[in-house]
């Protein structure tokens, strides 16, 4: 049986682990990590927090610049961390980008009486979205509204968003779920 967790009982995290695993993962230096690559895989180090957001900033933005009228293109974000998205709004109104052929596809939502929680949500995943960066962007270099995708209880919509245009990166995540 696994350990009851220390930050939410009834879930899985880091503090559930077998001693063993903390300790053999406490070992790991960063050469360990880097010999992990592999095609497809490419593991970034950071020194600073500010470098890591920076560097999530610039994902979305180098995946916008790829977005032409015949191939538009975009980003999957999760909604943790956010210190990123105020950045990646300061970059685009600095650097004049057009994301009128760009997509954004949010990766999480509440579920609140059977339904996706409303952009008016205070805890809503595209409140945070909508207030971090996308309502930061000047109007007139903003995406349209239709390219920015937040899943709902209709899954198949949400799903069917992908087929509008390439997406580049998927950004982190847990991707625990509770049932």
């Amino acid at each position: 049986m696994r350990a009851l967790s220390k930050v939410a009982p009834e879930w899985w995290d880091y503090t559930t682990l077998d001693k063993s695993i903390l300790d053999a993962a406490a070992k790991i230096t960063i050469n360990d990590l880097k010999k992990l690559e592999r095609p497809g895989f490419k593991i970034n180090i950071f020194d600073t927090l500010q470098e890591f957001y920076a560097a999530e900033a610039l994902e979305y933005v180098k995946c916008w610049q790829q977005a032409t009228a015949a191939n538009p293109a975009g980003i999957c974000g999760p909604i943790g961390p956010t210190e990123q998205l105020p950045i990646v709004a300061q970059i685009v109104n600095d650097l004049n980008i057009n994301l009128k052929n760009c997509h954004f596809w949010g990766m999480d939502e509440w579920i609140v009486d059977g339904k996706a929680a409303d952009i008016n949500f205070p805890l809503g995943f595209a409140k945070a979205d909508m207030d971090l960066c996308f309502n930061r962007i000047r109007p007139e270099l903003r995406m349209p509204k239709e390219n920015m995708h937040f899943p709902t209880e209709n899954t198949e919509e949400y799903t069917k968003s992908y087929d509008l245009a390439r997406c580049i990166i998927m950004q982190g995540g847990q991707g625990e779920i509770k049932h």
